[in-house]
């Protein structure tokens, strides 16, 4: 991955010395895979990366910018500070996630500090292909894993059991670290989108929601399935599935380059609004994925976002209801020119032994 070439296409967007807080966006940055590091970028060319002394060897085998590394004891805004003032700059403009706590230690070295929308969340927002290649491998290894584990969703299986034999076979096969706490929910329990696994037994009769997701050489996985333990008899189970097929399908169809994402969720709602389904639809539709789970853009009703060639998105319509469960089918979808390509390959449906349907 070119990180430099990263780097100075940031450069371009600043208006002054930016300081780089969140461990996505140094990745992103310099390659630097630690969980503490600051990156200092000055428009004028010079960058300085701060760590204390647990990284300071992991950011000299890391780090694959040009970057003067700055090892602190205790005080990182002292170092930044130092660094700041011999540039003479007015203004140091200072990502958004930082706490409060944060900003007031240079308030109280009097330090001109702004916080700000960081613009490195734009960039990373369109992958170049060395991403690209990241994700389908993580892809792979989650899909992979799934498969493993399908024969395993029977009656008697407990949630948690699901959930941990996943994420095991998840690590076994490559992955770096789950992207995300997997969410196994049975019958009424997948009517919450963020069911936390618990030790509550799948039942004949009933379905599971799995969703799951790995990071693979930096980047995520985001997919959702839903398996049916012998035959389902509800029938709201089955018009919602067929509903949610339709929503997807329409999905599919309208991203590509140059289409506001607000316009792809707002078509799936005008679908499911037709079924009797929009009211049970309580997320917005998808977000994107990359070094983060959920990164820009964001496919909702509220975006402002626009698609381009290279996004990674989700595309995850989903259904709730207290009544007698809930459904979610999760796309991962490369935004192309005229088109979009889906990333995975599990079927959209399983039979009711778990075995492979392909809608």
């Amino acid at each position: 991955m070119n990180f430099q070439s990263r780097l100075e296409r940031l450069r371009k967007t600043l208006e002054g010395p930016l300081l780089v807080l969140s461990p996505g966006n140094v990745f992103y940055l310099s390659g630097f895979r630690g969980s503490l590091g600051f990156l200092l970028v000055f428009p004028g060319g010079k960058t300085f990366f701060f760590c204390d002394g647990r990284y300071a060897t992991q950011s000299r085998e890391e780090l694959a910018v040009e970057a003067e590394i700055v090892e602190f004891e205790q005080d990182a805004v002292a170092s930044i500070c130092d660094v700041f003032f011999s540039s003479r700059e007015n203004l140091l403009f200072v990502e958004d996630v930082a706490s409060v706590g944060f900003i007031r230690r240079f308030e109280e070295k009097k330090c001109p500090v702004i916080p700000c929308p960081s613009p490195v969340n734009a960039l990373r927002a369109v992958k170049d292909e060395a991403e690209i290649r990241a994700i389908r491998r993580a892809v792979t290894v989650a899909e992979e894993a799934f498969r493993d584990v399908l024969p395993l969703i029977q009656e008697g299986i407990s949630e948690h059991e699901i959930a941990v034999e996943l994420e095991y076979r998840m690590r076994r096969r490559g992955g770096e670290a789950i992207a995300f706490p997997t969410i196994v929910a049975s019958g009424k329990r997948a009517a919450l989108p963020h069911a936390r696994p618990t030790s509550a037994r799948v039942k004949k009769g009933e379905w599971v929601l799995v969703d799951w997701g790995v990071r693979v050489d930096g980047y995520c996985a985001d997919l959702t399935r839903v398996v049916p333990v012998g035959e389902v008899q509800e029938t709201s189970f089955r018009k919602a599935f067929a509903a949610l097929l339709e929503a997807q399908a329409i999905a599919l169809e309208l991203i590509r380059e140059g289409v506001e994402a607000k316009t792809v969720d707002q078509k799936v709602r005008e679908v499911l609004r037709k079924s009797g389904f929009e009211r049970y639809f309580i997320h917005s539709l998808g977000h994107g994925v990359g070094i983060d789970v959920h990164e820009e853009p964001k496919l909702s009703t509220q975006s402002t976002a626009m698609l381009h060639r290279g996004m990674v998105v989700t595309v995850e319509p989903g259904i709730y209801s207290p009544e007698w469960g809930g459904v979610r089918l999760e796309h991962m979808v490369l935004v192309e020119e005229r088109s979009c390509k889906v990333l995975d390959t599990l079927p959209e449906t399983f039979d009711e032994k778990g075995g492979e349907n392909r809608a």
